[in-house]
């Protein structure tokens, strides 16, 4: 049996952290990936008991979820999808739409119209980041977009770091100045938007002139971050418990796990724990950045464990023990000789939930 277990007293302490640190900024809760793996539903209300009302999320399929439990909450959906049906999905849901090229927000007027609705939406611009949006130097189809669709009411605008995270601030505050520049072009043309936000968790933690009327949260939430030196103090959210289901001795010599990447140099007793990279353990994230230093960083784990040096461990009944063998998809091999442990005994290991599968049970304690 395995079991995430999330602190609600270190979470909440995080969420209070960020709310203070936010001062007049609206806190958007980003809950993408199953609410950052702390279960979609249930992160969702533990912060909506806590005071924050304003989510986001990356699908269609996840604000559908969201809307369902009838909460009385803003839900936006940061996809930008022009595909009518999902319009009509979204729409239908009550969910705040964002709308990322003139096509959509066509599409979407049109719909709304034939409804006899206005849709709520957040105008994506793209700053720098080549995915969703209106390109921020395409200043008149902006405006069109905003003035030319009456079935649309504009809730927000908003845009996205590429490289927030990085030390180097050139192409953050380059963005920022971007996004600025536009926000300041609509303000020009009399248009009054109620939400400019383009702060995720890194620039959060790194740029408070960079708030704006609203910041998007989310891995900081987890205590789980990219930057160093971060502006407040976090705590690591993620636990998984299991228990050892088999003890066994093998002898000297004895090759351990897949691919025999291990060879007994003396006489073992081993515990099996039924937990593996299926689960999300040793497993990273974060690796898309493409840094040198990433690529260094990960050569060098492979290079060490080959070599049997700084092994990955676990806590079994509160005391560290080290794997042995390659991790399986649902076990490792544990080194407990010597030591007094049994069938059945709690195993612990720290963990970040993003990797965590959906089906193993969320336990708020």
């Amino acid at each position: 049996m395995k079991v995430l277990e999330i602190n609600s007293k270190d979470l909440d302490y995080n969420v209070n952290q960020i709310k203070q640190k936010a001062g007049e900024s609206k806190v958007i809760a980003v809950l993408k990936g199953n609410g950052y793996g702390l279960g979609l539903e249930e992160f969702a209300m533990f912060l909506k008991d806590r005071g924050i009302t304003d989510f986001a999320v990356s699908s269609v399929d996840e604000a559908v979820m969201l809307s369902k439990l009838k909460m009385e909450a803003t839900i936006l959906c940061m996809e930008a999808t022009a595909i009518k049906e999902d319009l009509e999905i979204l729409l239908e849901n009550n969910v705040v739409i964002t709308v990322g090229s003139s096509e959509a927000a066509k599409t979407l007027n049109e719909i709304a119209k034939n409804k006899n609705k206005k849709a709520h939406v957040h105008l994506k611009i793209d700053t720098g980041f080549s995915r969703y949006g209106i390109l921020y130097n395409e200043k008149d189809k902006i405006i069109n977009v905003i003035k030319g669709n009456t079935a649309l009411y504009f809730d927000g605008v908003f845009s996205h770091f590429s490289c927030a995270y990085f030390s180097d601030e050139k192409y953050t505050r380059l963005q920022f100045e971007r996004f600025v520049k536009v926000k300041e072009f609509i303000e020009k043309n009399d248009i009054k938007i109620p939400l400019y936000h383009i702060a995720n968790s890194s620039a959060f933690l790194q740029y408070p002139e960079m708030y704006l009327d609203a910041v998007r949260i989310g891995s900081a939430f987890l205590g789980r971050i990219s930057v160093k030196n971060p502006s407040i103090e976090l705590r690591r959210i993620g636990m998984i418990k299991s228990n050892i289901v088999e003890i066994k001795n093998i002898i000297k010599g004895t090759p351990i796990g897949y691919s025999n990447s291990d060879i007994a140099k003396k006489d073992m007793k081993l515990a099996i724990v039924p937990v593996g990279y299926s689960d999300g353990y040793n497993v990273e994230v974060g690796n898309d950045t493409f840094k040198m230093v990433d690529k260094i960083r990960i050569l060098k784990n492979s290079f060490r464990a080959f070599f049997n040096k700084n092994r990955i461990s676990l806590k079994i009944n509160d005391k560290q023990y080290c794997v042995v063998g390659r991790v399986g998809m649902n076990h490792v091999a544990v080194d407990v000789t010597n030591n007094l442990v049994k069938i059945g005994d709690e195993v612990k290991i720290e963990i970040n939930p993003v990797l965590v599968s959906s089906g193993i049970r969320r336990e708020y304690i």
